[in-house]
């Protein structure tokens, strides 16, 4: 379960790093420079909620909090549609944060639930078959972005008019498939022991 979510929720969420440089580049007019700057809220609240992660496990469980968050991350992704040239710029900060927090919570959780049974030989084995999936889902979050991308520019025009509804209806459906990558969490027992969180983050470190 661990692996399979890991890789179709990755398919959504790490699309992101490519889809939203680019629409403030290309849509907005940012240089890459300020594109770049753009992403330092996304990871200083990722890093910020680590902690709120390992917590959110132990008092709920593996289950209702990758469901809910997988969940929060389809939303979050889908509302990056509502991004404008005419949007001031306060308002569009506070969206990057929240994505760099449930994506953080994300994927703590989902690395975490897939070593926790894991020890030994076992978990090393396991530690490089879930980074194999995670290059994977890399590659395939940027390629089903470039082709929906794509596929919307042909729809809506390649004219600058066309180039912002392309990028808004690409951030809903990867959304939509973010979302629908919880029904692979549902699939958990809603058990989980308290322990296995600090453990398991340890064998990562």
């Amino acid at each position: 379960m661990g692996l399979l979510g890991n890789l179709f929720a990755r398919i959504g969420n790490g699309s992101m790093p490519f889809l939203i440089p680019l629409t403030l580049q290309v849509s907005l007019g940012y240089s890459p420079f300020d594109a770049g700057l753009m992403m330092l809220p996304v990871t200083a609240a990722g890093m910020a909620s680590k902690r709120l992660a390992t917590r959110l496990i132990e008092q709920y469980g593996y289950r209702r909090v990758l469901v809910a968050n997988t969940f929060a991350v389809g939303v979050v992704m889908a509302a990056f549609a509502l991004i404008t040239p005419q949007r001031p710029l306060w308002t569009v900060i506070p969206l990057l944060a929240l994505f760099g927090m449930v994506n953080s919570i994300q994927f703590t959780a989902m690395n975490t639930v897939t070593l926790k049974d894991l020890s030994g030989t076992g978990a090393s084995s396991g530690n490089s078959m879930l980074s194999m999936v995670q290059m994977l889902s890399m590659s395939l979050a940027v390629t089903s972005a470039g082709a929906l991308l794509t596929t919307f520019e042909q729809g809506f025009g390649n004219g600058p008019s066309g180039v912002l509804p392309a990028f808004h209806a690409t951030f809903i459906c990867m959304g939509l498939i973010t979302c629908a990558s919880a029904w692979i969490f549902m699939q958990l027992s809603p058990q989980e022991a308290r322990a296995v969180v600090h453990r398991t983050e340890r064998a990562e470190g």
